[in-house]
């Protein structure tokens, strides 16, 4: 399942995993060469940024207000031909 993604240092990444307290991110090799994430250890200190818009998306989507059934139309329909006016 799509777990969203976070900024670390400004750099968007993919989430992974979500613990209680921790959470892993995707990083491609190409984004751990260009970017300062190389020089990061465990335990350094960063920026982190959430992606709430995603979250709240996905939130929406699995409420079961998101996709309401179409309300039933309970107007009277007139079938004669020439209906006095």
């Amino acid at each position: 399942m799509f777990k969203g993604s976070i900024y670390v240092d400004g750099i968007s990444l993919t989430v992974a995993a979500v613990g209680k307290r921790s959470f892993r991110v995707w990083i491609i090799p190409h984004t751990n060469e260009i970017t300062a994430l190389r020089g990061r250890k465990i335990g350094d200190a960063v920026n982190l940024e959430a992606d709430l818009l995603g979250k709240y998306t996905e939130k929406f989507l699995h409420s079961p207000n998101c996709f309401p059934p179409p309300k039933r139309s309970h107007a009277h329909h007139n079938t004669e031909k020439n209906p006095a006016r």
